[in-house]
């Protein structure tokens, strides 16, 4: 969610910083020009986005809200107040974290920008305009109610703005149907997945059917009842089980009629509890149109109403480069009395629509679901509804947006700062890139390392000092000094084997064939928009769906993953919703860290086992006035809750008896204070808990805190620990898998993308095969194979443009190819306009 935040201070040129502790800070006072571009640098963990995030602009929103009513104020999350003596000069903040990205599959483009109320206004305003007026919806009053699918008036009186439902088909519940029903013809009766499975051999002696036969030669009305259930007709069986202790069988005896697979489909998706419990069954189902409002989710008079010729739903399917031309048209067929309602909103409109397609959006359309959009397309359609602001004075705090931009697309992303800057407002930056970063007006670089380690302002000046400066890991890379990748190939020769995907057809991306050599790294390159996520999304599901022996609905057919047995999807998803989660819990480091306390002989004598040590589990050694959290929640009536140190454990989560128990020294709640660096100094065995640190350690997060809850987490640091995971478990299989990771080195500072290349390298060493889409040139330039899509974004792309070794790739006439010269050569990847300068 986009925060707004605010705080007074007038005649004063600099933004006064004193005392600052949040997080990792270590009384960080500084001063930070006004109406300037500023960038704060750092290694990745140094404390960039605790300084610009976490104090500047948290501590603006809550001035902000201290300005508000009490009864205002008790329906608005506040966050807590950050640790710092003072901050002078501080105005009004709006701000994009990308920590906090909303997926909401209800929320869109148009949604998150704000352009679905200006578009509604437009369509209860002006209708009929470039259209039949008969076909309009006669003399009624309309609302922007009517254009938004999640209101009683506008949504769809039968699938209430849903568009359709989730439903079971046969094709993915029998894949196979040349193939026996219990060997090989269903994924669903492969294993045991619900109480009907066992119902089916009655049904077989019942009907005189042999099982053993292929499904496709069973009769038809068997295989009706298989799939859609035997109505009101019972059957009976007897069925063995073991009970949950697995040490005795018990028999029952029941007789019902049968749902039917599809239904039984139905019936436990709806009821899983989790999402990772729905996504099993999601596989034996597709979506399907609502009939009545054909999947757009709008009641009648939202698809009925025209203006330039295209209803409310028509439009939002249209994308964003040709909303803009329709906005034209619209705006030249106004009459005098209808430019008092229309221009304004159609001027707000095309600078809204301008900016989507400065930052390389164009490509998408307006009703493009959140869920859908990869981490950087949903952080750049966030940073557009602040960029379309014409305030003044405001300042800007941006958090890492260059992240999943193409060399090609960053030129405009620095063109719309400076421009944000000429109009009087302060930007501020948080950022890796040191091109971008030489060209802004001041930098605050921190450091000297990351964690514990950082948390210093090593340098604030021009990006001149900070070259200059003889401890900057991000001066070195300025001054055009610091170390370029570097990896040993793997060349793709006669040898290797290749992974094919056929008939490929998913969003923008059309294919006959697609191939990545098995034991090799491949980058997916190409500008923003132009269908890497999309392929290796892909890619993931269908060699998932063909190792599980069940079909989707974007590849025909997938060959040459004989030698594979598992498939890990590294998206940068966050990895909890809870304060519970964190870096230890994920890694299941914490799993073996409380078997070590329950061995130790305080907790033999009190006979306590591995659980007990558990902040999740109730009737053990958890605080339970605070519940493990090691804070308490205070309602505050009128005003907003309050989250306060749980004054009985004073923070520490667990009962004097549970902290008592040391082991190598530390008590529990001191091992979770550990970040993973000291971890692996303290930690030399067991075997399984060192290779967990070390893997944790190897992809750059020993700066981490074992501890740290995982809603504090960057998508990027979220990304890492499952790659972390990813890397243990390749070690461990004793069969290769494939890998596939969404731009791994967004987030990072320049010296720590070498971790992330070193352990993909760890990946290969192991026989698996890895596969990313990265803008990064040097990570692409460094790979094994590449896959150039384009040429351009959205139905300008979506096609294999070259493909080959990097040098290979460089020698097409592509934009990446491009930056492969330019990198190779050892120029500027980043022009920018210097009128601009």
């Amino acid at each position: 969610m986009t925060e707004f935040g605010s705080g007074v201070a007038k005649g004063r040129d600099t933004i006064d910083v004193v005392g600052a502790r949040t997080n990792n800070l270590r009384d960080v006072s500084v001063s930070i020009p006004k109406g300037r571009l500023v960038a704060f640098t750092g290694v990745s963990g140094s404390g960039k986005t605790s300084l610009a995030i976490d104090t500047l602009h948290s501590e603006a929103q809550l001035r902000y809200l201290e300005g508000l009513s009490p009864f205002v104020r008790q329906y608005i999350t506040q966050r807590n107040r950050p640790k710092v003596d003072r901050i002078l000069g501080l105005g009004a903040t709006l701000a994009v974290d990308q920590r906090r990205l909303n997926r909401n599959p209800r929320s869109t483009v148009a949604t998150i920008t704000g352009i679905d109320g200006h578009l509604g206004l437009l369509y209860s305003r002006l209708p009929g305009i470039g259209a039949d007026p008969a076909a309009e919806s006669g003399n009624e009053y309309l609302t922007t109610a009517h254009f938004d699918r999640n209101t009683p008036e506008g949504s769809c009186a039968d699938c209430h703005g849903v568009g359709g439902r989730w439903q079971a088909q046969e094709d993915l519940v029998i894949t196979h149907p040349e193939l026996p029903l219990f060997e090989g013809a269903s994924p669903w009766y492969a294993k045991w997945r619900s109480g009907e499975h066992a119902f089916i051999p009655a049904l077989a002696e019942k009907r005189g059917v042999d099982l053993g036969r292929s499904w496709q030669s069973l009769p038809e009305e068997f295989r009706h009842c298989v799939l859609h259930g035997t109505g009101d007709e019972k059957i009976e069986a007897t069925i063995d089980m073991t009970n949950r202790n697995e040490r005795a069988m018990v028999t029952y005896t029941s007789s019902e009629p049968l749902r039917g697979a599809l239904a039984e489909v139905e019936r436990v998706f709806v009821n899983a509890q989790t999402s990772s419990a729905k996504q099993r069954y999601l596989r034996y189902m597709r979506k399907q149109p609502c009939g009545t409002c054909g999947g757009s989710g709008y009641d009648q008079v939202a698809r009925s109403v025209r203006l330039g010729g295209l209803t409310y739903p028509n439009l939002l399917e249209v994308e964003v480069r040709e909303v803009r031309g329709w906005a034209k048209r619209v705006a030249d067929e106004l009459d005098a009395r209808q430019r008092e309602v229309g221009d304004p909103l159609l001027q707000d409109l095309g600078r809204r629509l301008g900016i989507l397609d400065r930052l390389g959006l164009a490509h998408l359309q307006l009703s493009r679901s959140a869920a859908t959009l990869s981490g950087g397309e949903l952080q750049r359609t966030r940073l557009a509804a602040q960029l379309s602001t014409e305030l003044s004075g405001i300042i800007f705090v941006l958090d890492e947006p260059g992240t999943g931009l193409h060399p090609a697309d960053k030129a405009h992303l620095l063109d719309i700062a400076l421009e944000l800057r000429e109009a009087g407002n302060t930007v501020l930056l948080v950022e890796h890139d040191p091109e971008l970063i030489a060209r802004v007006d001041w930098v605050i670089d921190m450091g000297p390392g990351s964690g514990r380690f950082g948390g210093e302002i090593l340098v604030s000046g021009p990006p001149a000092d900070v070259a200059a400066h003889s401890k900057s890991l991000t001066g070195r890379y300025l001054a055009g000094e610091g170390p370029r990748l570097h990896r040993a190939r793997r060349p793709a020769g006669d040898e290797t084997g290749w992974v094919e995907l056929h008939g490929l057809r998913t969003h923008n991306v059309t294919a006959s064939l697609v191939r990545f050599p098995a034991g090799r790294l491949t980058c997916l390159t190409g500008v923003s928009g132009s269908g890497k996520s999309s392929l290796l999304a892909a890619l993931g599901a269908s060699v998932e769906a063909a190792l599980d022996g069940t079909a989707t609905d974007t590849v025909r057919e997938v060959t040459g993953i004989e030698g594979f047995s598992w498939v890990a999807v590294v998206d940068q998803e966050p990895l909890g919703r809870t304060p519970r989660s964190n870096p230890a819990t994920y890694s299941k480091a914490f799993d073996i860290v409380r078997k070590l306390f329950a061995e130790t002989e305080v907790a033999r004598g009190r006979g306590v086992n591995a659980s007990w040590f558990s902040f999740n589990t109730a009737d053990g050694g958890r605080c339970e006035t605070c519940t493990g959290y090691g804070r308490k929640l205070v309602d505050m009536h009128f005003l907003p809750d309050v989250w306060v140190v749980c004054d009985v454990c004073e923070g520490r989560r667990y009962k004097p008896e549970a902290l008592e128990t040391t082991y190598r020294g530390l008590a529990i709640d001191q091992v979770l204070e550990l970040t993973v660096a000291e971890a692996v100094e303290h930690f030399s065995e067991p075997r399984q808990l060192v290779e967990t640190l070390e893997a944790l350690n190897q992809v750059g997060l020993g700066y981490l805190q074992l501890g740290q809850s995982a809603t504090e987490l960057s998508g990027g640091e979220a990304q890492r620990l499952k790659l972390a995971s990813a890397i243990q478990r390749g070690a461990a299989s004793r069969k290769a898998g494939l890998v596939v990771l969404d731009e791994p080195v967004s987030g990072l500072h320049p010296s720590d993308i070498q971790r992330v290349v070193d352990a993909l390298d760890v990946l290969l060493d192991s026989g698996n095969t890895v596969v990313v889409a990265e803008h990064d040139i040097p990570v692409a330039a460094s790979a094994d194979w590449v896959i150039d899509l384009g040429p351009g974004a959205g139905p300008d792309g979506g096609a294999v443009v070259a493909e080959g070794t990097p040098e290979a790739v460089a020698t097409a006439d592509t934009p990446t190819a491009s930056f492969f010269r330019r990198y190779a050569a050892g120029l500027p990847l980043l022009e920018i306009r210097e009128g601009l300068r």
